[in-house]
Parts: structure tokens; sequence; C-alpha cells
């Protein structure tokens, strides 16, 4: 009668108050909230929330699935996890969901570390677009979330923990027009082909889009923005290589194509440039022995691209942070 996405569904409108927070925050349309919730208390024989202008509240009804739900959930995700290790000799599922530029940075790192400590952990690491990274924790799709925070809303049902920020350059290809002029400033990054992820934050996207307008008016603009888009950024390098096109990536995520020559980054740099990395966890659920291993391998991670980019960025004339 009642299946997990049940609960979850519940879960989120009653922390969230309101249909339509919880529509954002679950990565569903309101009208299709509103058909699911209305077909569960169908199923149910009564309503589950009582509704008015300022929000929700749930019935005696709501109030008693709501306690069962955390217990539920958590006796699901136990079975889970035993159904996998006997089906493949004990081994367990580790799922982390990140964005792509900490996908291939902070989360490969620790998962490839976490390969040699913990050879009964299954890791699956799903590269979403950062937006939906909150839902995928919610929803238990994946254990650990890893994102980029800004324009990340706070959510109550969840944990945050800030890493450190990851400095960002525009990169080009070795002979680039704009490797030869004197102090390359963003208009004249923005007339070329830019490659891009999906979806960017407001705050890029911005300083950007007037860069962009500045161009257009001086009458030296490629005509599609961005040129190129490419939910990985390590094929954005790629894609620089071959082409006058520019591609803004984190220092750790360019390092070794900059150490090789690959690709060259340009003398500009602005804060809005960097990134700024988290994790996010289930707030009431604490985490098991697997995932406390993984947290620790992405800290040292951390530490370790941090370390890495201050380094490039002292050799290379960048402020001592690269902020």
């Amino acid at each position: 009668m009642l299946e997990a996405r049940d609960l979850v569904l519940v879960q989120a409108i009653d922390e969230h108050g309101s249909l339509v927070r919880a529509s954002r925050v679950l990565g569903v349309s309101q009208p299709a909230l509103t058909r699911s919730l209305a077909a569960l208390e169908a199923r149910l024989l009564g309503p589950l929330f009582e509704r008015s202008r300022h929000g929700v509240i749930a019935t005696n009804l709501g109030r008693a699935l709501l306690a069962e739900a955390p217990d539920i959930l958590d006796r699901l995700e136990r079975l889970a996890r035993t159904l996998t290790e006997v089906r493949g000799g004990h081994t367990r599922d580790l799922a982390i969901a990140s964005g792509a530029y900490v996908a291939e940075t902070l989360s490969i790192l620790a998962a490839a570390r976490m390969l040699a400590g913990h050879p009964m952990v299954r890791v699956r690491l799903l590269t979403a677009n950062w937006a939906e990274i909150a839902r995928m924790v919610n929803e238990r799709e994946a254990l650990i979330g890893l994102l980029d925070l800004r324009g990340f809303k706070p959510d109550p049902g969840l944990t945050v923990e800030r890493l450190r920020p990851q400095p960002g350059v525009f990169v080009v290809r070795p002979g680039h027009e704009l490797t030869v002029r004197p102090a390359p400033g963003l208009v004249d990054i923005m007339a070329f082909p830019i490659v891009l992820i999906g979806r960017v934050p407001q705050v890029v996207q911005g300083p950007m889009a007037a860069a962009r307008e500045a161009a257009r008016a001086a009458g030296a603009l490629h005509p599609a923005f961005p040129a190129l888009v490419h939910e990985s950024p390590t094929a954005a390098l790629n894609a620089v290589r071959h082409s006058d096109a520019v591609a803004a990536v984190t220092v750790a995520l360019a390092l070794e194509a900059l150490r090789r020559g690959d690709v060259v980054a340009l003398p500009y740099r602005e804060p809005w440039m960097s990134i700024h990395p988290g994790i996010l966890r289930l707030r009431n659920r604490a985490p098991s022995e697997m995932e406390q291993a993984f947290l620790e391998l992405l800290h040292d991670a951390d530490a370790k691209l941090e370390r890495d980019a201050r380094a490039w960025c002292a050799a290379e004339g960048y402020s001592t942070d690269c902020e």
C-alpha cells in the first residue's frame, strides 16, 4: 500500500510547510506533487494535511504517518544494504552524488583511495546537475551529496559542511590569441567561444552576461553563448585544446593539463570564479562506518587540492590564496 517515496513525499511537505517549497526540494513540479499527494490520500482514505493560504499542517492521520516514517525508511535502507551484501558477497554500496566540478576532483580522488582501504565497499559516483544534489540526498538516492554551495538554499532536513574554496581560472590552448594580449579582461574573454556546464550559478552568470553585452557593443563577439555545453569539465579541457574556445575550470581540475602545457591559464582572476564545495547529509541520520571512512578521505582530498592549488597560484604569481 505504501512505498518509500510516499514517506519521503510526506516528510518533505511537513518539513517545508508548503507544497510549492516541497516540490522544489524534491525536484518535481507543484502540480505533479499535488497529484501524488491526492493519490496517496485516496489510498489512505483520508487527508494528510490541512491546506490554507499560509501553508499546510499535518492532520492526525498525517502525524501518525510522520511518526513512523523515519524508522521505516531507516529499516528499508538497512534491508537494502543487507540484500546487497547477500547478493554481492557482502559487498556494500555507497552512493555519492556530486556536481560536475566536485565529481571530477574531490569525489573521484576520495573514491580512488577507498578502493585500497575498503575493498568490500562498492562506491557509486553519481554525477548530476548541482541543483539536483539536495533532492537526491533527501530521497536517499545518495547517502552523501557534494556540490558548489553558491545558489544552494538552506534545507532543514540536511546538514551542510563547508569545504575549502577551489579557485577557478579561464584556460585556453597554447598560442591562443588571448595569451599574447598584455592583460585580457572579461570582455575580451567573452568575445570568444565559451565552454560551460549546463547550469551555472547566478553569481557567475551575471558578470559573464554583462561582459558579453560589452563585447557585443564593441562589435566582436562569437554569436553562440555558451558555444559548447557539456556536463564534464574534463571534456571542456579537451575541447579547449583543439579550438579557440575558452573554458572556466577550477585549478584543481586543470592542474595536470596546466603542468603539461596542454592548456594555459589566462591572468584574469575574480573571486566569483572560485567554487565553494560542501557536503550534504540527512540531518537526523548517523553516518555508517563506510560513510565515515569516505568523509575522512574527502577531507584528506580537500586538504591536498588546497595545497596543490596554493602552490600553483604562488608559482604563477597569483595571490597566495588564489581567491
